[in-house]
C-alpha cells in the first residue's frame, strides 16, 4: 500500500497550505466568525484558483479531480478553521449530486455559473421536525402545468444566507405513501419572490451561517427539477459517501491545527520550572491525541481511496465520519484544558476551536447516525 502523495496531489496540498497562511490564518477565521463575515472574501479568492470546477470531469469543463484531491484540499482548510473549510465543501458537495443528476441545461447552467464560483448552491434538506430522519420532509412542492408552487419552511440552511445563492432544495411532490417516495430536488434562486431567507444565531460556523429558509407560494419553473420526479430519495444519497469523505477531511485538517497550537503552547509555558509539556500528565495525552489524529486521517484517506477507484464506502465513509468528527471535539477540550485560563479567555484561537467543535458530531449526520451506518454493515438492526 503506497501513502505517498503524486506530485500533483503534493501541489495542490501545498497551494491550499499557502492560501491558508496567507488568506485566513486562524486568528482571521477567529475575526470572521464572531462578526459574522467572511464568506465572500474566501470565495472570491477561491473562484481566482479556480478550485470550484476541480471535482468534475474535465470533459465537461471541470478539472478532473477526485476523491482525494479533495479530500487534500478539505483538510487544509480546515487548517484555517471547519467554517473556512465548508464555505468551500458545501457548495462543491450539493454541485456534485446536481451535476450527477442534471440534464443539458442544467449542466450548462453549472459550467458558466458554479464552475466559475459566480454562484453557489446550498442544500437544504431539514425541516424544523426533521433532521436525521430525512425523509420526513414536509415542504410542499404542487407541479401545476410547467410549474411548482412551494410552501413551507426549512431549517439549518448552511450557506443559504450568501449572496448569489441557489438552494438545492428536496421537498415532497407527491403526498401519501411512504415517506421515502414522492420527493424531488427543486434549483430555488434565493433571491425568488416569495423565499425568506434568515440567519439562525449559532454559537460557531458563522462565516458561512446557517438559515431558515420560509416558502410562500414560491414559483418554480419544472426545468429547475433536478433528477425524477418523485425520485428525490435517490438523488439525496447518491453524494452522502463523499460528503463524509469531504466533512472527514476537514476534521482531521482542524483536529490537527488544534493539536499544532496546543502542543507549540505545552513546549513554552513554564510551571515548576519546567514546560509544562514534559509532564507526562500532559507528554502522555498528546501522544494520544497525535494517534487519534493520524488514525482520523487513515480513515479518511482510506475512504477518499476507495471511493477514486469505485467501490462502495457504506461503513469506510461512515468509520471515517466519526472517527474525525469526535477526535475534533476530543482535541478541542484537551486543547483548552491545556491552555487553561489562556485557553477560556475569549481572545484566544482555541476558545474558537471549542466553540466550532461542539457542533462536529452532529452536523452532517451525528455520530448516534454514524453508528447506526456502521452496525447495519455489521448485520446488525439498530432501529
Amino acid at each position: 500500500m503506497d501513502f505517498d502523495l503524486t506530485e500533483e496531489q503534493q501541489i495542490l496540498q501545498e497551494m491550499a497550505r499557502d492560501f491558508v497562511t496567507r488568506e485566513c490564518p486562524p486568528e482571521r477565521a477567529k475575526e470572521w466568525d464572531e462578526a459574522g463575515i467572511g464568506a465572500e472574501e474566501l470565495i472570491s479568492k477561491m473562484r481566482e484558483l479556480g478550485w470550484f470546477s476541480l471535482g468534475f470531469p474535465e470533459s465537461e469543463g471541470g478539472a478532473g479531480g477526485g476523491a482525494i484531491e479533495l479530500c487534500i484540499l478539505a483538510e487544509e482548510l480546515g487548517r484555517a478553521s471547519f467554517d473556512v473549510a465548508m464555505v468551500y465543501v458545501v457548495s462543491l458537495m450539493t454541485s456534485l449530486t446536481v451535476h450527477r443528476f442534471a440534464d443539458d441545461a442544467q449542466k450548462q447552467w453549472l459550467r458558466e455559473n458554479v464552475f466559475t464560483g459566480k454562484r453557489r448552491l446550498s442544500v437544504s434538506i431539514s425541516e424544523p421536525e426533521s433532521g436525521s430522519d430525512a425523509a420526513s420532509v414536509t415542504t410542499r412542492a404542487e407541479l401545476r402545468g410547467d410549474e411548482f408552487i412551494v410552501n413551507g419552511t426549512k431549517a439549518w440552511c448552511t450557506g443559504a444566507g450568501q449572496p448569489n445563492s441557489t438552494l438545492a432544495m428536496y421537498v415532497r411532490t407527491t403526498p401519501g405513501g411512504k415517506k421515502h417516495d414522492g420527493l424531488s430536488l427543486l434549483l430555488i434562486d434565493a433571491e425568488t419572490p416569495g423565499v425568506e431567507v434568515r440567519k439562525t444565531p449559532t454559537l460557531a460556523r458563522n462565516i458561512l451561517g446557517t438559515n431558515e429558509v420560509f416558502l410562500t407560494d414560491v414559483v418554480v419553473p419544472r426545468s429547475r427539477l433536478c433528477g425524477p420526479l418523485d425520485g428525490g430519495w435517490k438523488v439525496l444519497l447518491s453524494n452522502l459517501e463523499l460528503e463524509r469523505v469531504l466533512l472527514s477531511g476537514a476534521y482531521v485538517g482542524v483536529a490537527q491545527a488544534t493539536f499544532d497550537d496546543a502542543l507549540e503552547y505545552a513546549k513554552s509555558r513554564k510551571q515548576f520550572d519546567r514546560p509544562i509539556g514534559n509532564f507526562q500528565a500532559i507528554a502522555h495525552p498528546l501522544a494520544d491525541m497525535q494517534t487519534e489524529i493520524d488514525a482520523a486521517r487513515l480513515l479518511a484517506r482510506r475512504a477518499a481511496w476507495l471511493l477514486a477507484t469505485g467501490r462502495p464506502i457504506r461503513r469506510e465513509g461512515a468509520m471515517a465520519k466519526l472517527k474525525g468528527s469526535e477526535t475534533y471535539v476530543a482535541m478541542a477540550r484537551l486543547g483548552m484544558q491545556i491552555m487553561a485560563g489562556h485557553g477560556y479567555a475569549t481572545e484566544s484561537v482555541m476558545s474558537f476551536r471549542w466553540r466550532e467543535s461542539i457542533v462536529a458530531t452532529i452536523s452532517g449526520g451525528t455520530s448516534q447516525i454514524q453508528r447506526n451506518g456502521i452496525a447495519a454493515t455489521l448485520g446488525l438492526r439498530t432501529y
